[in-house]
């Protein structure tokens, strides 16, 4: 693996950030642009999408650009009309690709974030990290591969099958919810790409997260792509643990909501069946009411209480076990 530059080299000040949307994920896209702002960001984030524009636009101010609009007068979300086929967690690399390409050409770093995530962290830590190369953040599920695992051969195999040439167990499984790459480092995203469609060929659906079993090496098609191509990719990589997305505790950077969606039904009704709120849904509350207001006054009140609760029942069902 190539060393990353000594941070005193790299100047990235234009740095931009990207999501996937569709349907009712413009609640999640809401609050990663209120965590942005709140984050300090300032800069554009480009939202590539299926259907509808999300109903609070209407909130924001439009640019002469079509489908464009300043929030909190820092930040410009520029809408992305989007007719593909495939599942939106495997075109993250040629949506990142086609940004990088055009619309986000003058971009030195570029960040996706899946559209359920929120940042936590002041941005400036985000700038620093991307002078160090591609980043990437661990997994909490089969977090620790050993190198001589047998879906670490497997996954070293397809790459050496493609004439990748020798690649290298990273000891660790990655989360493809956020990911970030600088122009000069974009042949990551092309691997990434050429994996997905190598999935594709070996039985993987293009409209499915998951297809095949566990066993082969191919079963959540984005991030095992994403995995063999940081196994063969020749640009340094830049990874944190699992707490970086709060999936385990003691992280500071993001929370990346896994299960059920905080917006979607009752959380007290899924506390009432002993599924107490993540810290991620909790955090999403805290995200949901500016710049953007994502719920009305009184319908927030109600989600905030109705999370309050559910954080009360899950502390008692915990104690009382």
């Amino acid at each position: 693996m190539n060393q990353a530059s000594s941070p005193a080299a790299k100047t990235l000040r234009r740095q931009d950030v990207c999501t996937l949307f569709e349907g009712d994920y413009h609640y999640g896209v809401g609050a990663l642009v209120n965590s942005l702002v709140r984050s300090g960001y300032k800069g554009t984030v480009w939202a590539g999408y299926r259907g509808a524009l999300p109903p609070w636009v209407s909130q924001l101010t439009p640019l002469k650009e079509a489908g464009q609009y300043m929030v909190a007068d820092q930040l410009r979300l520029a809408f992305i009309p989007l007719n593909v086929s495939f599942h939106f967690a495997n075109y993250k690399p040629d949506f990142m690709l086609e940004l990088l390409a055009n619309q986000a050409r003058e971009a030195d770093y570029l960040w996706y974030f899946d559209p359920d995530i929120c940042v936590r962290c002041n941005w400036s830590f985000f700038e620093k990290w991307a002078r160090h190369g591609v980043a990437i953040c661990q997994d909490a599920t089969n977090n620790i591969i050993p190198a001589n695992d047998p879906l670490c051969y497997q996954w070293l195999e397809v790459g050496e099958s493609e004439g990748l040439g020798q690649g290298r167990p990273l000891g660790h499984y990655f989360n493809s919810g956020m990911v970030g790459v600088e122009p000069a480092h974009k042949s990551f995203l092309q691997l990434w790409k050429r994996m997905i469609a190598v999935g594709v060929e070996r039985g993987c659906s293009i409209q499915r997260i998951v297809s095949l079993r566990r066993d082969l090496p191919f079963h959540v098609l984005d991030q095992d792509a994403m995995v063999i191509a940081a196994m063969f990719t020749e640009h340094p990589l830049t990874t944190m643990a699992p707490d970086a997305m709060g999936f385990v505790p003691g992280g500071y950077v993001m929370y990346h909501v896994r299960g059920p969606k905080p917006w979607r039904g009752s959380l007290l009704r899924r506390a009432l069946g002993g599924v107490a709120p993540c810290s991620a849904s909790k955090f999403y509350f805290t995200q949901a009411s500016s710049p953007i207001r994502l719920y009305s006054p009184l319908h927030f009140r109600f989600k905030l209480l109705g999370c309050a609760l559910a954080a009360a029942l899950g502390r008692f069902y915990h104690r009382s076990r």
